[in-house]
């Protein structure tokens, strides 16, 4: 072989090479066999990190608020549940229990959010905002990607959003990982948490009810114009006796409901619950009552 032609066909072997790397780090699918085109594209398991490019999101997520510093100032309602203390302190996932009237929004539940990953959740966060777009947070385990998608860079490439093909939709993994509508609102959650500067989130929505709310409640909602209150806050923890603990916080409840809690609360231990504490501070009305699951969970919010 003439030596010129030799080294021109190593030259484009590695130019080849490069170009199949390139669209393998950006295509999550595999199509090496037949029998694996009807197949996603499933990464090794993974215990600290997901097995996709660029960099991975790392933001606190033990509670509602965690999840509140991530989203808009536009978000109206949100949820926060940590299934894995659940699964871990009962035998039953009660927060499947829970009644509209008490939650005031629909819970979402660990099987939806199993599915859409087939991996375990372990932490989730829902909100919705006014433009009719969602949030989904999640930790999980293992970490895997099992879905087919496609790669693309976000606007400041560090990380590498998915956008779904067995779904509308668009991730960026990490603890928590993101999952959104749109590419767009990808991008206003990773703008949030890499900003330098302090912006503008739901937290400070919802600051008026959390800087009353504990810290320890497995299962937390949060909404506003509730109709008997600007904003709402719901916390419920499943104390180590079996009984539970329900905070209620409220920042300018109605009158209506303000009178009807307070009327409650006089005959609480007569009616079964061993703690009904009931104190105001300006605009803010705080209820923590505690009991069986079909007390709390039954009794009235306004």
């Amino acid at each position: 072989m003439n030596p010129k032609i030799g080294v021109q066909l190593i030259a484009a072997f590695m130019i080849l090479s490069m170009i199949l790397s390139s669209v393998a780090y950006f295509i999550g699918s595999d199509d090496s066999s037949e029998e694996d085109n009807n197949q996603p594209y499933i990464n090794n398991p993974q215990t600290e990190y997901f097995n996709v490019g660029g960099k991975q999101v790392f933001h606190s997520f033990n509670s509602i608020a965690d999840g509140l510093q991530m989203s808009n100032p536009q978000t109206f309602e949100a949820q926060f549940l940590d299934v894995e203390y659940i699964e871990s302190t009962a035998q039953e996932p009660w927060n499947e229990q829970l009644p509209l009237n008490l939650t005031t929004v629909y819970v979402r539940n660990k099987v939806e959010v199993d599915n859409l990953y087939m991996t375990s959740s372990k932490q989730i966060y829902f909100s919705q905002d006014l433009n009719n777009e969602f949030l989904l947070l999640s930790t999980m385990t293992p970490k895997i990607v099992s879905f087919e998608y496609i790669g693309l860079p976000s606007s400041d490439n560090q990380y590498l959003l998915l956008s779904r093909l067995d779904t509308t939709g668009t991730n960026v993994m990490g603890d928590p990982t993101i999952f959104t509508p749109t590419r767009e609102s990808a991008e206003a959650v990773i703008s949030i948490i890499e900003s330098f500067a302090v912006p503008p989130t739901a937290y400070d929505t919802f600051s008026p009810v959390l800087n009353y709310s504990d810290d320890y409640s497995e299962f937390q909602v949060v909404k506003s114009q509730a109709g008997f209150a600007d904003l709402y806050y719901l916390g419920l923890h499943r104390n180590d006796d079996g009984s539970f603990t329900r905070t209620t916080i409220y920042y300018y409840p109605s009158a209506e409901s303000a009178a009807h809690i307070s009327e409650l609360a006089l005959s609480g231990s007569e009616r079964g619950f061993s703690q009904y504490d009931v104190t105001t501070e300006e605009d803010i009305l705080k209820v923590v009552l505690t009991g069986e699951f079909s007390l709390v969970t039954g009794e009235d919010i306004e």
